[in-house]
């Protein structure tokens, strides 16, 4: 886990979080208040505030902050994290010792220190992407038939293939 969590209070506005965000290169910021975690500010939570319009510079943190809290202990192991994080839809994941945060994780994190663990993470995010990946947005990683790596992931049958790929599959119909 990262230690030193960087943190916004809940009164901060938008723009001072981004400030915080871009100066640490972080994707999200924990919301603390008096040391007790409140909420978590990601920059989803930036993307939605500005597309409803929100002026970053008058509005809270706390108005558009994640607030169903995911955590852990700082005695759980890898697996545990990987879980929560799965289970929860989370991609980071404070650390909480006697009601204050110690740390975070990350899911960089954990594929640092356990790569097998990604393939978990992976194979869940995969499942619940399967409407996405039905209307055929353009996924980017290793073909599942040749092997290659691919910019323009094609799903054929619940299989990622790259063009090459799904030409070849095409011809043979």
């Amino acid at each position: 886990m990262g230690r030193g969590v960087i943190t916004v209070k809940p009164e901060d506005n938008i723009k001072t979080a981004c400030a915080i965000m871009s100066k640490h290169d972080l994707g999200g910021l924990v919301v603390v208040e008096k040391s007790k975690l409140v909420g978590v500010f990601t920059q989803g939570d930036l993307v939605q505030a500005i597309a409803s319009g929100k002026d970053p510079e008058e509005t809270e943190v706390s108005t558009v902050m994640g607030k169903a809290l995911a955590s852990i202990g700082p005695e759980a192991d890898i697996s545990e994290a990987a879980e929560v994080m799965v289970n929860r839809d989370v991609k980071r994941l404070p650390v909480i010792k006697n009601n204050k945060v110690v740390g975070i994780l990350t899911q960089n994190d954990i594929v640092k220190i356990s790569p097998s663990v990604y393939d978990i993470l992976y194979e869940k995010a995969r499942e619940e992407m399967s409407p996405l990946i039905e209307s055929e947005i353009g996924l980017s990683g290793e073909c599942e038939e040749c092997g290659n790596y691919s910019d323009f992931l094609k799903n054929v049958n619940g299989t990622l293939m790259c063009e090459e790929c799904v030409k070849e599959t095409e011809d043979e119909l």
